[in-house]
């Protein structure tokens, strides 16, 4: 068993040394021990759970709500939100958002959100005109030659 999850947020707390540690594994395993690698998984999953509790950021999830919207209204656009690279430039233009996507912050994201169904309305990344159905492309008018005077009566 790898202990990274417990490690990843045991320094998340505002006090992490080994004392704190000890003493959280002895008040999960009932006192039985101090030590991770005498955990059950089952005692071992519950301070972990436990520890995610405490350390959650509220903002964590509305920042994660409000990228998941964004995203969704770019691949609606045609953006391939797989690319990263691709979305990184896409937000760093000025007009979008002026940064990259990872860096906007909850109200960026909404402003965001906002430019993309703006973008939407008007028809898109690149609108193209649309020709009613049907209709062939005409290359040039035509033009038809008469010839005027001399005609008999």
């Amino acid at each position: 068993m790898t202990y990274k999850r417990f490690y990843k947020l045991f320094n998340r707390l505002p006090l992490h040394d080994d004392e704190m540690k000890e003493r959280l594994v002895q008040q999960y395993t009932d006192g039985r021990t101090s030590s991770l690698r005498a955990m059950t998984a089952a005692e071992y999953d519950a301070l972990c759970d436990a520890l995610e509790r405490s350390t959650a950021d509220p903002q964590h999830e509305l920042r994660k709500k409000k990228r998941s919207a964004a995203l969704r209204l770019m691949q609606q656009l045609g953006i391939d939100t797989t690319d990263w690279p691709r979305i990184n430039a896409f937000c760093r233009d000025r007009r979008i958002a002026g940064k990259e996507f990872g860096a906007l912050t909850p109200p960026e994201l909404d402003a965001l959100a906002l430019k993309l169904r703006a973008i939407q309305r008007s028809g898109g990344l690149n609108p193209r005109p649309e020709r009613p159905t049907g209709q062939a492309e005409q290359s040039r008018p035509q033009i038809i030659y008469m010839q005027l005077g001399g005609l008999p009566n």
